[in-house]
């Protein structure tokens, strides 16, 4: 079978994508990071920094630039999951004045992609492009349950690292919990990767009924209530349904 990546494009991409997600790093930290040799990245960055998608500044260190930018829109505009789940974002958002994630999953991770800010002045941190682990918190839980048998595989034989008090780091109880959230549909997660945090997160399907996101609402504990929850738990998962639909899949674990 004919070889068709260019090795010195995956490398230039993921320099490109390591400035996204440490910015303000320098040349050394960028190398570490991407494992390409200083003298490569070096002419990446300047290559990327001549044409707009990266800038230097005083400290010598990189950010994303123009260009960049503007491709990341361009994307947005034309990603069908994020086309489709804006409106869905927008009134999850205004039904429940929390926080509102789209998470996606990046191998081991999961990557928040999109979000909306809850307009009470105490509320959880969360930021575009934020990374976390798939064994906690709403979202990401929801992705693991859903995976490949590989990917769950990986995260079963690595550490389980610990957040909170309430974090799961035994293989046995993960299981359980993963096979409590495919049964139900989607998952309430308590204080298990932010303390006093909750996330109410359920699957979002495409038309090939795998499911490639999650949607969730999350906030401070000392909001939430069971009537809320019960709430909550119905709006995304309306959420998801309706989002699911517009991508030719259909959720099914709504009852």
């Amino acid at each position: 079978m004919p070889e068709y990546t260019i090795s010195v494009l995956d490398d230039a991409l993921h320099v490109l994508e390591v400035v996204g997600e440490h910015p303000g790093s320098r040349l050394p930290e960028i190398a570490k990071l991407t494992k390409i040799t200083k003298t490569k990245v070096f002419r990446i960055l300047k290559t990327f920094e001549a044409s707009g998608y990266v800038i230097q500044d005083s400290y010598q260190t990189f950010f994303l630039h123009q260009k960049a930018y503007l491709l990341g829109q361009q994307a947005k505009r034309q990603w069908d999951l994020a086309r489709f789940a804006r409106a869905e974002l927008d009134a999850l958002a205004q039904a429940s004045h929390e926080n509102v994630h789209l998470v996606v999953r990046d191998g081991l991770s999961s990557v928040v992609v999109d979000l909306r800010l809850s307009p009470h002045p105490i509320r959880m941190y969360a930021e575009i492009g934020r990374r976390g682990p798939l064994h906690a918190g709403g979202t990401p839980k929801v992705l693991l349950a859903f995976a490949p048998q590989d990917v769950l595989t990986k995260v079963l034989e690595a550490d389980l690292k610990r957040f909170t008090t309430e974090t799961i780091t035994t293989k046995p109880k993960l299981l359980k919990s993963l096979e409590q959230i495919r049964r139900d549909g989607y998952h309430v997660a308590a204080s298990d990767l932010d303390e006093g945090a909750f996330s109410i997160a359920a699957p979002i399907r495409n038309h090939k009924l795998e499911v490639i996101a999650a949607i969730s609402v999350a906030g401070p504990m000392m909001r939430l209530n069971q009537s809320l929850q019960t709430q909550y738990v119905e709006l995304v998962r309306q959420a998801a349904e309706r989002i699911s639909n517009k991508l030719g899949g259909q959720n099914t674990e709504m009852g």
